[in-house]
């Protein structure tokens, strides 16, 4: 068998150690996401944080020049 005729189309999942088909989402058997599964998520809950910190920083800056100053 040459090297060539490897299938890389199964990895292995990170919990359970059963193989799995690449282009599975998470692990058939114990619903574990995969590494790449994982890395989506992270970067989805990322883009959130980051709208919501500028949401917040916008509000912020509202709230600074509309609320009178008791001087």
């Amino acid at each position: 068998m040459m090297k060539d005729d490897v299938d890389t189309d199964i990895i292995v999942c990170n919990h359970c150690g059963r193989a799995l088909g690449a282009t599975e989402s998470c692990c058939p058997y114990c619903r574990t996401p995969t590494p790449a599964q994982q890395e989506k998520d992270l970067s989805a809950v990322r883009k959130k944080f980051m709208y919501f910190v500028a949401g917040l920083a916008i509000f912020c800056a509202v709230m600074i020049l509309w609320l009178p100053r008791n001087s």
